[in-house]
């Protein structure tokens, strides 16, 4: 069957806003409860007995099971096409969230001892990280099916998006629930999820075809020259967030000397203003000034690196939300313009691949996580950012400086 091109695809497709918006909504609790984790879970892990490595295992697998699984669900959507498995992705999700905060409150009751609870948390965890991971790849490539290539990084970034419109409600909806039961806001991001999987099903329109079930064996390779130097910027931006994201709350508490309650609340504060900052640079600036992949990739590491130079020179909260904002800004930025370059360089029947590889690299940070990150902030609190320093610099000279990245940018005629 022939494939609708992109540029048809967009004038074909009168529905698409909506299409574009149930999908944001949709993803977007999906950022609630990342938030919520990272916010929570720390504090929550300590009350539990839990020490660092541990909850940074909980993210790692799921991480993990991420990383090997994007790739997989990408195509699969090439196959299937993107409706089948972006309602799969966050059914799986709804499942996973139920289940996990299921073993949460079995272990704080003491009907489960930890050694058992643990690694139940950490097997819930890891079925969003292997169906759930579907949901994005599937998501940019329903994006890519439908935009012009001039309207690709705007609305590549919009979808994006949606995963920081997430992390700024979280902390708000944790507090409003949080009153009921300390559990109860990510029970409710798991009834969202369920709520959102129903949304999906019926309203989502799907016009794009199956392919035939040869295409099952074509197979976009990690070392495609087209896609392997994003990937590898998009390695070292995972490992930066990881460190960040994963960190946070435990320098909040440290550092400052907090209980867990104050940490909670402060390290909330802090993390939803970097998701505000990130939101309103996909959202706003990028669709405003059409900002290209190019410059989205120098300014984005360039900003996150100041992000961590404050970051290490800090002792006291505004700096740290200063610093967290810069982080936001620019992730803000480079994430969108990796998916983007990535969708630009490839074919329209090769979107579901090259998405599942870029976003397969998201959760490598975590994987590293408790091998790396956790416990080289046991060894020095600010051990993490001087890291994330040294990479983000390598990351800025090679943007700059790799006749490969600049052979992929000019390629996809940025």
């Amino acid at each position: 069957m022939t494939e609708t091109p992109p540029a048809e695809a967009a004038t074909a497709q009168p529905d698409r806003h909506f299409a574009f918006f149930l999908l944001f909504a949709s993803l977007v609790c999906v950022g609630l409860g990342q938030s919520l984790l990272f916010t929570v879970l720390p504090p929550l892990g300590r009350a539990m007995g839990m020490v660092e490595w541990q909850v940074g295992t909980i993210f790692a697998f799921s991480g993990a099971m991420w990383f090997l699984m994007s790739p997989f669900w990408g195509r699969k959507s090439d196959v299937w096409g993107r409706k089948p498995v972006v309602l799969l992705g966050i059914t799986a999700y709804g499942v996973s969230m139920t289940l996990f905060l299921l073993m949460v409150k079995i272990g704080m009751l003491g009907l489960l001892p930890l050694a058992i609870a643990f690694p139940l948390m950490v097997l819930a965890r890891g079925i969003f990280g292997a169906v759930g991971s579907g949901s994005f790849p599937a998501a940019q490539a329903y994006v890519a099916d439908r935009t012009t290539r001039a309207e690709r990084t705007s609305n590549v970034a919009l979808i994006n998006a949606s995963f920081g419109v997430g992390v700024i409600f979280g902390p708000g909806l944790g507090a409003m629930l949080s009153g009921i039961d300390l559990l109860a806001p990510l029970y409710a991001v798991a009834g969202i999820a369920f709520l959102s999987a129903l949304a999906i099903a019926i309203f989502l329109p799907e016009k794009r075809a199956p392919m035939s079930e040869r295409t099952k064996t074509v197979k976009m390779s990690p070392f495609d020259r087209r896609i392997m130097p994003l990937a590898g910027a998009s390695v070292v931006m995972s490992i930066c967030q990881a460190a960040t994201m994963q960190t946070a709350a435990f320098f909040v508490m440290d550092v400052l000397e907090l209980t867990p309650e104050q940490t909670a609340q402060k390290a909330g504060i802090a993390l939803t203003a970097s998701a505000a900052a990130a939101l309103l640079v996909q959202v706003f600036a990028i669709r405003k000034f059409d900002l290209t992949p190019r410059v989205l990739l120098r300014w984005g590491a360039a900003i996150s690196l100041i992000g961590f130079i404050v970051f290490i020179f800090s002792g006291s909260y505004i700096p740290l939300v200063i610093a967290l904002m810069l982080h936001g800004i620019g992730q803000g930025m480079l994430r969108p313009g990796l998916g983007a370059a990535a969708s630009l360089a490839v074919g329209p029947h090769e979107q579901g691949g090259a998405a599942g590889l870029i976003t397969a690299t998201g959760p490598v940070g975590h994987v590293l996580s408790p091998f790396i990150i956790m416990p080289l902030y046991q060894f020095n609190h600010h051990g993490p950012y001087v890291m994330n320093g040294v990479l983000m610099a390598g990351l800025l000279v090679y943007i700059f400086m790799s006749p490969r990245i600049r052979a992929v940018l000019k390629r996809a005629h940025v």
